[in-house]
């Protein structure tokens, strides 16, 4: 039967296999469907998106076609009205790019610079850039919108072969043609984009030939991409999240050569900044598939990953929880198996027992009887020769028989207690025999099935103690086993403790990382101006030698270029000052929150310190920040402490307090209390918590938002590190569509004992 028992486990365990298997493969199916699925609305929304992008261009084309050339002003109040910000994100710019012939160069200057059309004072600063010799020019004459795009003003694109081949293929074909990767010279992020344009002929000539639309030509209108932005907007966010995005420029349709993905050509990398480092997450092996999109006039090669996650990785749970559970049905089969063999061998033990017992008790030295109503009912073979009758004679006699004065001694009382004495009883053949006898009531709800006795000589006292003795031994073996218990409990207890600090650690690190990851964002903006502004500057350097190699340099030239060396220097000074300002902050709050040193220090100071290094963060999510803190609070205390707490406020409020909403307003305020204190408040106008949120905000590991960048331990850190570290006291004020406040009572001074 064990054999069986076995047998049976190993089916079962065959079956579970197969089953494991069966589920994978049809989970793989499941996800090579929904990758597909996803795949096609990928490619799908961004042609779709281009084609509505595009149609702007066709709409601006028809404007010229109709009314001819537009003014500045109505061309600016025309893409106004697009509202780019809100309806196109991934537009950089609108221009009109004006065909101009080399003899009409000088005229062209002159009549942009008394343009008046926006600015009063016209635009006197305008030039013609990069200068060529050639026949036809092609600057950017309009460009909206203006702020941001102010390099681009003046332009001549046929200075630049990438730009000079794409309007040559728009001019001899009619059609819309984008650009190859460029990098915008109106962009100072760096991000890869591209530039779509449309012809523009004069109204009422032919255009069936190349020499035609070549003489008719009068200009271009393009829109100017930031290509990370327009997939960003193009790709829901959710499905970003799971796939990797990977999109090549291979080169114009005409050219006829195969799609080949270049790193030259790369346009949009979902996984992270191009030329950066990328997000390190592991793929789907097999969820690979490609597209080619034709985009004006240019081949895109399109591919997509599926990223090894909820959507398209496996659902362990569930192998496990099939595996797991024919595992413990087949365990349960092959035990039951053993199980029924055992209870049939117990059984035929149990019978041999009982037998066994049977002649146990008649053979043993003591007497056992069932005693009810004044007889012996029935006694073992020991009473009888303790009494010294024949087998079988005592059962049915009364027992007034057994005692010299002929009362009953054997009954146990109504209450049913038990009974324990010394009694003195009668042999057969007259002599006494004292016996310790032990009477106890049979069934207490039904007295008159008698009660049992036990009569045994006076020797078989110390028997008794020998086993009194034995259990008090086995009372001081579960004393033992239960202390050893407890040892351990509390090494798990020191354990989980442990774990918690290190997580708690953790999380102070993820803070610091995400400062990190912050101030290097806000760097990138001042020091990429720095660096255009300096290029520049080395343009007008090098300009202005060549008029000096010349027959002679003018006064107005010359002053030209000292206010423009003026403004570049002023522009490189203010944004490296900049630099330098959210460096010295990040340095400041990075050096406490690593040292955790205790210093004197501002708190006005170090509030605005960690705040700088949040500016991205807070940008990005339209937050407000009011702070209003005098400027005399010095404070005797662990900076560090204080930028972690406030740190973990904030990111505590970006991530529930705004859940729904474009914008909101964080306000911090400090005051000077009595007795050496200061209360420091952390508000915001957010959606609150409720009762329940509110009891266990302070609780490990307990969020609102588990799976979706909370851990549950930002405010037991705050609590332990203003209770613990900085000695002072916090309450949290919320209800729900009302915000929250988060005051704290905080020492001025801590003492130095509670350092220690």
């Amino acid at each position: 039967m064990r054999a069986q028992g076995y047998l049976a486990f190993t089916v079962g365990i065959c079956l579970t296999a197969w089953a494991c298997l069966f589920a994978m493969e049809t989970q793989d199916r499941h996800i090579a469907d929904r990758f597909g699925h996803d795949m096609d609305k990928v490619a799908r929304d961004t042609e779709a998106r281009l084609k509505t992008y595009f149609d702007t261009l066709l709409a601006i084309r028809g404007t010229f076609s109709v009314h001819g050339q537009m003014s500045r002003a109505d061309f600016h109040r025309y893409v106004a009205e697009l509202h780019l910000t809100e309806r196109y994100p991934g537009f950089q710019g609108i221009q009109w790019v004006l065909r101009v012939p080399e003899a009409e160069l000088p005229r062209h200057v002159a009549t942009v610079r008394a343009d008046t059309g926006i600015v009063p004072g016209g635009y006197p600063d305008y030039r013609i850039h990069p200068v060529i010799e050639r026949a036809e020019h092609y600057p950017i004459v309009y460009t909206e919108p203006m702020a941001g795009n102010e390099n681009a003003f003046g332009l001549d694109l046929a200075a630049l072969p990438a730009h000079l081949r794409a309007l040559e293929l728009g001019r001899d074909s009619g059609e819309l043609v984008a650009t190859e990767r460029i990098t915008l010279v109106q962009d100072a992020s760096g991000q890869p984009g591209f530039i779509a344009r449309l012809p523009v002929y004069r109204k009422n000539v032919p255009l069936g030939t190349v020499e035609q639309r070549r003489d008719a030509l009068v200009g271009f209108v393009a829109i100017v991409f930031r290509v990370t932005d327009l997939m960003r907007e193009v790709i829901e966010p959710q499905l970003l999240s799971h796939v990797h995005v990977v999109i090549h420029d291979t080169g114009y349709v005409l050219d006829g050569t195969p799609p080949t993905p270049t790193i030259d050509g790369l346009l949009f990398d979902s996984a992270g900044k191009l030329g950066g480092a990328r997000e390190a997450r592991r793929t789907v092996p097999g969820l690979l598939s490609k597209a080619v999109l034709n985009v004006g006039q240019r081949r895109w090669l399109l591919q997509v990953q599926g990223y090894d996650g909820s959507r398209y990785g496996r659902g362990h749970e569930t192998i496990y929880l099939i595996g797991g559970c024919g595992f413990l049905i087949s365990t349960l089969i092959g035990v039951l198996l053993v199980t029924l063999q055992r209870r049939r061998a117990l059984a035929h033990t149990l019978r041999a027992a009982l037998e066994e017992q049977r002649a146990l008790q008649d053979s043993a030295v003591v007497g056992i009887g069932l005693f009810s109503d004044g007889r012996i009912v029935r006694c073992n073979r020991g009473l009888e020769e303790m009494l010294g009758y024949p087998n079988g004679t005592l059962a049915g006699q009364p027992t007034t028989m057994l005692v010299p004065d002929g009362s009953d001694p054997f009954d146990c009382g109504l209450a049913g207690q038990r009974m324990h004495r010394e009694l003195e009883l009668t042999r057969r053949g007259g002599d006494s025999l004292w016996c310790i006898v032990n009477g106890r009531m049979l069934d207490r709800q039904a007295p008159d099935k008698g009660c049992v006795w036990v009569l045994c000589d006076i020797s078989d006292r110390r028997h008794t103690e020998a086993a009194l003795e034995s259990t008090l031994h086995e009372v001081a073996q579960q004393k033992e086993q239960v202390e050893e218990a407890h040892r351990e409990l509390s090494n798990v207890l020191h354990q989980l403790r442990q774990a918690q600090d290190t997580l708690i650690t953790s999380e102070k690190m993820a803070a610091l990382g995400a400062l990190v990851a912050g101030i290097a964002h806000e760097l990138n903006t001042p020091i990429g101006n720095s660096l255009l502004t300096a290029t520049a500057l080395a343009d007008m350097v090098a300009d202005f030698e060549r008029q000096l190699e010349g027959p002679g340099v003018r006064r107005s030239a010359l002053e030209a270029h000292l206010n423009d060396a003026k403004t570049a220097c002023g522009i490189i000074a203010g944004a490296l000052g900049k630099a330098a300002d959210l460096i010295t902050s990040f340095k400041q709050v990075a050096v406490d929150q690593t040292s955790d040193q205790r210093r004197r220090f501002d708190l006005a100071s170090v509030v605005h310190d960690t705040l700088a290094t949040y500016s991205a963060q807070l940008r990005r999510a339209g937050c407000e920040v009011r702070v209003d803190i005098p400027g005399n609070l010095d404070c005797d205390s662990y900076p560090g402490s204080i930028s972690q707490v406030l740190s973990n406020l904030i990111n505590n409020a970006l991530l529930h307090a705004f859940v729904g909403r474009p914008d909101g307003l964080v306000t911090i305020a400090a005051r000077a209390l009595d007795g050496d204190m200061v209360e420091l408040r952390f508000m915001d106008d957010g959606v609150g918590m409720n009762h329940r949120t509110l009891h266990q905000i302070y609780d490990p590991f307990f969020t609102t938002k588990m799976g979706q960048g909370g851990s549950g331990l930002g405010m037991n850190i705050v609590y332990n590190i203003v209770t613990g570290v900085l000695k002072g006291s916090i309450r949290v004020e919320s209800t729900p569509g009302s915000g929250t406040a988060v005051v704290l009572m905080l020492p001025r001074t801590v003492p130095h004992a509670a350092a220690a």
